[in-house]
């Protein structure tokens, strides 16, 4: 056998496995450390609110909701539910939040319906009714670039980055900011957008996978009091 030869002999081999652990660490098969933001002294800001006035800070509130969802590890499925709340552990990307947030006082059912409702020039097509409206992420990041303070969209500014904060992707997928971080102080991010992900709480938002981030929302006081009568729209449509 030819030096070449065996040169690509043993090269391949190596290069598959070496391009199949960067995938399996890529999409969090391999496991990422985990640190805690006050490692990168990272404040804990809070949102300042308790909707739902149970003694437990929204931003608070919504995590834990969120950890307790993904804990009956949900299967990726896009069904119809009379009355909107999936009840046979079947959701998708919008569901996360939507259940993060039902349990810390926001409703999205009702509250992103009353605001559709009043504001048809906005929403545009993007509806149907009100049992499937609050799940598709397009008319979330509506609702909440109207009603939520808006931060930064670029994850690498760390600081300006806290749990239970939501964030939109140009390719119409939406996840919630977690509590914990990566090496570099990024937030690991809870989110639901197929069946054979790894898990739901992971560490991938420098994949860039969905996108460039369209948009970063929290929770506050005046959470419900509308900033503007108009917002940019995005093709995102998905649920």
């Amino acid at each position: 056998m030819s030096t070449f030869k065996r040169i690509i002999t043993y090269f391949i081999p190596i290069f598959l496995i070496c391009f199949s652990v960067h995938l399996l660490y890529k999409w969090n098969y391999i496991q990422h450390g985990e640190h805690y933001p006050d490692e990168f002294n990272i404040p804990k800001l809070g949102t300042g609110s308790d909707t739902d006035g149970d003694m437990v800070e929204d931003s608070e509130d919504i995590i834990i909701n969120a950890k307790n969802y993904i804990a009956r590890r949900p299967e990726y499925k896009d069904n119809y539910y009379q009355g909107g709340w999936p009840n046979d552990n079947k959701g998708t990307a919008g569901d996360v939040i939507a259940w993060a947030f039902k349990d810390a006082g926001y409703d999205l059912r009702n509250l992103i319906w009353q605001d559709f409702t009043k504001n048809l020039e906005i929403y545009g097509e993007n509806v149907g009714d009100q049992d499937i409206a609050f799940r598709r992420v397009e008319n979330q990041r509506i609702f909440m670039s109207r009603y939520f303070d808006e931060h930064t969209t670029d994850y690498e500014d760390i600081m300006d980055w806290q749990q239970g904060d939501v964030i939109f992707f140009e390719k119409g997928h939406v996840a919630l900011v977690a509590d914990k971080v990566n090496g570099k102080g990024i937030r690991f991010i809870i989110h639901h957008f197929w069946r054979y992900q790894a898990g739901y709480y992971q560490d991938v938002l420098e994949t860039n996978a969905w996108g460039k981030i369209v948009g970063h929302y929290r929770v506050s006081k005046r959470a419900l009091t509308p900033k503007t009568d108009h917002t940019t729209k995005t093709k995102a449509k998905t649920i």
